[in-house]
């Protein structure tokens, strides 16, 4: 029998018997539940579960895993002779007798199968889509090996050292430190003296939020125990399960230290914490800036936790080093001088995680300012050499150390690029530049030679986020506005990420193009919402969706907000302006111009004009002149260049363009004469005259000229490009 049809047939029989659990584990399985998860759970549940309400069905299935983690252990004790009573097994199962299935279902399982059940209880039995929503991922077996070897717990420190998983999950981390812990014994080492360094001393420590993740953990370190030995008896499994120091709490607000920390913290985004936590939150971590991710508070409190020397690894979103939410980590981290190695995963997919991970390794110590910095992202340049796995590619990433690139085969496929280099992060909380001393002396020839920065003459603003594109965007065809006769001011052509072309913005010739539903005015005090008694067809609309829109907690716990508004609503006569709008992700700088007074999707950046001495500059261009003069400038081969050198690459060799890294683009001074010829080039562009490539030729030329690039430099940033 597999693990998917016990925790099927279990949860369907603890579904018959839920008032029961709920009352015993008054705890549901996630923090929130996602439509996802309960399409899911439907999908598993039998007729009877259909009335159990989604927080019943998530506790049932809590219930299930951990029923099931008891199964595998009753299972290896059969097969180490541990003989147990009717009495020791319903400690040991604590009212999981209600479940009705068969004893011993894993028969038929090695040891290695029966570790990788539980390791993959809930990882693998909860679909990805719902993992991403609730930040749950398990890591790779290499991935944490390497962590390990990355702070040196190992068994010669094991022994007598205190490490903590911060967010245990089902025991992945857990399971290996475990296993360094036995392989650091005395081989005549005696159960005592292992009760005393785990129960006692508590050398390893674990928290989760989540009963079933505590309960199968605990599983996990007692099925390695009882394979090496050190566990021969009902009473000491007993002892162990009650005794052994994996919390059910959170480790945010505990008060602890220890030698090492390593594990895979939750990525959970601020508007999917409580409101309660968000508030701790706030008022006890630095690194709580902007619309932060719970996993930079965990990065902070995991180094503020060491002791002297001690050692932190853990594997989060690699956006920190980037974006503006990740400002106060960083500003963190560059005061103290803790972050030893910054190694970045990007695109390598090593792992089925909704985000590109980064593993950042911190020592409580200051001896050493530098921070090594390896990144892994794919290419399609010729390899050096071929890597058959995981293991490998980590051992030739330590094993070749100093500054610069190589290139590897990765299992006969992928070719990755692996870059080296050493840093001293700033301390501003800018982005984390990893380039080589090469790509910095041009971009810093920018900024020496920049007139101003692009955040002085261009208000940078990000489009509308509503919160409801089911609502407010999806729905919303020429032919869907037209048949609801919605009222006309609050409709209006909306600008999304597909829609921005290189130059010029391609709407109304799409099947996919769209209008949105904007329920908000603008008076002198900004926008508010449109009483919908003013817009009754509209309105109407809008009540026939409450049930998604009032669901938005973090726009309903704003009382001057009303519930059926968008969640960053933005001025109505900034859109109206001539205005440079680009994707907030894409492979190169692709600026586009709008001169239609579109409205813009939250996931699209738009510029509109500042009146400076830059501007007054530029008085004998026309308005349209001076748009199209910029957006040559910003489609240039040369800003591309430096954006790429101040933000992260993505996946599939895109980059994220933020408002803090647009704010810094170096704007050089260029002639008034060259900056007309500029805008007639763009224009010819604009206008689909041949000879594209060899107009944005001149353009990338006028721009090289005006930063005073030799042709070496220029060589570079073709190269990098």
């Amino acid at each position: 029998m597999d693990a998917c049809s016990v925790l099927k047939k279990a949860y369907c029989s603890i579904n018959k018997n839920h008032a029961f659990f709920r009352e015993k584990f008054n705890n549901s399985y996630y923090l929130g539940i996602e439509e996802n998860e309960i399409e899911f759970l439907n999908s598993i549940s039998e007729n009877e579960a259909g009335v159990l309400s989604a927080s019943d069905k998530m506790l049932s299935y809590s219930v299930a895993v951990m029923y099931t983690a008891a199964l595998i252990l009753q299972e290896m004790a059969k097969r180490k002779k541990i003989e147990y009573s009717k009495e020791q097994t319903a400690c040991l199962l604590d009212g999981f007798y209600l479940i009705q299935i068969a004893e011993h279902p894993f028969s038929d399982k090695t040891v290695e199968e029966l570790e990788e059940i539980l390791l993959g209880l809930l990882t693998d039995g909860i679909e990805l889509k719902a993992r991403k929503k609730t930040g749950s991922e398990r890591t790779p077996n290499e991935i944490v090996k390497y962590m390990l070897d990355l702070i040196q717990y190992d068994k010669t420190t094991a022994r007598n050292s205190s490490i903590i998983d911060p967010a245990c999950g089902t025991g992945t981390f857990t399971n290996q430190i475990t296993k360094r812990f036995i392989e650091s014994l005395n081989t005549e080492c005696e159960v005592e003296s292992v009760k005393d360094a785990l129960i006692n001393k508590k050398q390893i420590k674990a928290y989760d939020t989540r009963p079933s993740n505590v309960y199968v953990t605990k599983v996990g370190m007692i099925f390695q125990l009882m394979e090496a030995g050190l566990i021969v008896n009902m009473n000491e499994i007993l002892e162990f399960m009650n005794n052994l120091p994996v919390y059910c709490d959170d480790f945010l607000k505990s008060k602890d230290n220890a030698d090492f920390i390593v594990g895979n913290p939750p990525y959970i985004r601020l508007q999917n914490i409580s409101k309660e936590d968000r508030k701790f939150i706030k008022e006890n971590f630095v690194s709580a800036t902007g619309r932060f991710d719970i996993y930079t508070c965990f990065l902070e409190k995991s180094d503020g936790m060491l002791n002297k020397n001690g050692k932190m690894c853990l594997i989060t979103s690699n956006k920190y080093l980037t974006t503006n939410y990740g400002v106060g980590i960083r500003k963190y981290f560059s005061k103290n001088h803790h972050v030893k190695k910054v190694v970045d995963l990007f695109d390598t997919k090593f792992f089925g995680a909704a985000v590109l991970p980064a593993i950042t390794m911190c020592q409580n110590n200051t001896e050493d300012v530098e921070t090594q910095y390896v990144g892994i992202k794919t290419s399609q340049m010729k390899p050096d050499c071929s890597l058959n796995g995981a293991d490998e590619l980590f051992d030739f990433i330590e094993n070749n150390a100093g500054n610069g690139k190589s290139y590897v085969q990765y299992k006969n496929n992928t070719i990755f690029e692996i870059a080296r280099s050493k840093v001293v992060v700033p301390s501003d909380g800018k982005t984390w530049n990893f380039s080589s001393r090469e790509e910095n002396t041009v971009k810093d020839k920018m900024d020496a030679k920049r007139k101003c920065m692009l955040g002085e003459i261009v208000d940078v603003s990000v489009g509308i986020k509503t919160t409801a594109d089911k609502v407010f965007v999806q729905p919303m065809t020429k032919e869907f506005v037209l048949e609801n006769n919605f009222e006309t001011q609050v409709i209006y052509p909306l600008i999304q990420s597909f829609n921005v072309d290189k130059w010029k913005i391609s709407w109304g010739t799409q099947k996919k193009d769209r209008y949105i539903l904007y329920p908000h005015k603008e008076n002198q005090d900004g926008m508010k919402a449109i009483p919908l008694d003013e817009i009754p067809n509209a309105g109407a609309y809008l009540e026939k969706h409450d049930n998604v829109l009032k669901r938005r907690e973090y726009l309903l716990n704003v009382t001057s907000r009303k519930w059926y508004e968008c969640w960053v609503p933005q001025k109505l006569s900034k859109f109206k302006q001539k205005k440079l709008v680009t994707r907030d992700i894409v492979s190169s700088n692709s600026f586009a111009l709008d001169e239609e007074g579109r409205l813009c999707q939250g996931n699209t950046f738009f510029l509109t004009k500042k009146e400076c001495k830059f501007s007054q500059a530029y008085a004998d261009l026309s308005e349209h002149q001076y748009f199209c003069f910029l957006l040559g400038i910003l489609n240039s081969r040369a800003m591309e260049y430096y954006q790429k050198m101040i933000s992260g690459c993505l996946y599939a060799k895109k980059y994220r363009y933020t408002t803090s890294n647009l704010n810094r683009w170096p704007i050089p001074k260029i002639d008034v004469g060259i900056a007309l010829e500029i805008s007639k080039y763009v224009e010819k562009i604009i206008r689909e005259e041949s000879c594209r490539k060899e107009l944005e030729k001149k353009i990338d030329r006028a721009v090289y000229n005006a930063f005073q690039f030799t042709d070496d430099e220029i060589l570079k940033i073709e190269e990098a490009i």
